[in-house]
């Protein structure tokens, strides 16, 4: 995101953020356009103090602007995604979520076509259906509730970092042809609230938790991000889209022999040291992914350099979920395939100052991405 509209610095700049959050996309002319708002859940618990692995849940509710593309096993056909519906909006897509059980991963946790209702008055997001969820504001909180045949999740979220750092960050990038990408982000939040299995029981959760609100008016390129939270309140985040050859994996061929990308695209890192209060941003990046030995998971050595410092990390995930989407090529029969790979993951981070400071995180909480393929 090249421009940064305002921050929780700015008071009334925050309020215009946090508001928009519960308006539809403005742009929505361009055909393929994708806008998403998205969450990810990280429940604690004494292992997690260990190990930095924990339990996690993502959700997220889109539209896309085609009228026919599929998500794993949906098939969403649909010619009319967005439209006004009295003081609110009506849209017309899916939702979307996976949930890490600490054991294993819980694929299509949510994933159906539901017709959402979006009041931005009320501050309020519902998608009715055979498993329901909506996300809305109560207060300083933002609560997410998720109900499925077995399991049912309210998830409260609330800052508790006033630091311009932590969000609500706005930024957007216009790009040729009329294409913008544009995002808010609420980077880390302290989480509360319940959680209820098939025996009823009900339990609370505590943890933290991630946002973010996302336009691509554009076909989205491959890319490596990477969001951590530590129990420091700390966060390390990083983005890298890119053009290469991982846009034709499950394309014109097979796999994907993921590496370091020699054609980044406007790359971004921010780390957040809370204790000190300071925040690290820098736009020098690389990202090296490397895949564990004998599975289908995979490492990203990480490297900044920004104006007095440098980071180095090293993030490893232990789960994976992925989101296949597949779309013909305008009118032929020929198809694009399009992978959003997630993955449940740990980092360990050293900063190192021009001065000779160091400081050292270890057990980060996160979530890492590769995605590649393409989508026309």
């Amino acid at each position: 995101m090249t421009k940064r509209k305002g921050t929780a610095e700015n008071g009334e700049d925050a309020k215009s953020i946090l508001a928009d959050i519960w308006n539809p996309p403005a742009n929505w002319k361009v055909q393929g356009a994708w806008f998403w708002w998205f969450w990810l859940f990280f429940i604690h618990d004494e292992n997690t103090v260990k190990t930095g692995k924990c339990r996690q849940v993502m959700i997220l509710w889109s539209i896309k602007k085609d009228s026919h593309i599929k998500c794993n096993s949906l098939d969403i056909q649909l010619p009319v995604q967005l439209e006004k519906s009295g003081k609110g909006w009506k849209l017309n897509g899916a939702a979307a979520a996976w949930y890490f059980d600490g054991k294993k991963m819980n694929h299509d946790f949510v994933l159906e076509k539901t017709e959402m209702a979006l009041d931005p008055q009320g501050r309020r997001l519902s998608a009715p259906g055979k498993t329901p969820s909506e996300f809305f504001q109560d207060g300083d909180e933002f609560v997410t509730s998720i109900k499925t045949g077995e399991h049912s999740f309210e998830f409260r979220a609330k800052k508790t970092d006033s630091h311009p750092a932590v969000g609500p960050t706005y930024g957007s990038t216009s790009l040729p042809c009329g294409m913008q990408v544009e995002g808010t982000r609420l980077e880390i939040m302290g989480l509360s609230g319940f959680e209820s299995g098939a025996d009823g029981a009900k339990k609370k959760i505590s943890g933290t938790a991630y946002f973010q609100k996302i336009l691509v008016a554009a076909p989205p390129p491959p890319w490596y991000w990477g969001l951590y939270h530590f129990s420091d309140g700390s966060f390390f985040t990083y983005m890298l889209p890119y053009l290469g050859r991982a846009a034709l994996a499950d394309n014109l061929w097979k796999g994907a022999r993921l590496r370091s990308p020699t054609l980044p695209i406007n790359p971004e890192v921010i780390f957040y040291h809370a204790p000190s209060g300071r925040q690290f941003v820098s736009r020098n990046l690389s990202v090296k992914p490397e895949k564990i030995q004998g599975t289908e998971l995979w490492e990203h050595e990480i490297s900044v350099k920004g104006e007095g410092f440098a980071i180095t990390a090293e993030a490893q995930a232990y789960s994976h979920s992925c989101w296949k989407f597949t779309k013909n090529i305008g009118p032929s029969h020929f198809q694009s395939t399009f992978k959003y790979n997630e993955y449940p993951a740990t980092v360990k981070l050293a900063l190192t100052l021009a001065s000779g400071e160091k400081i050292r995180l270890e057990n980060g909480v996160g979530n890492m991405e590769n995605a590649w393929g393409f989508l026309l």
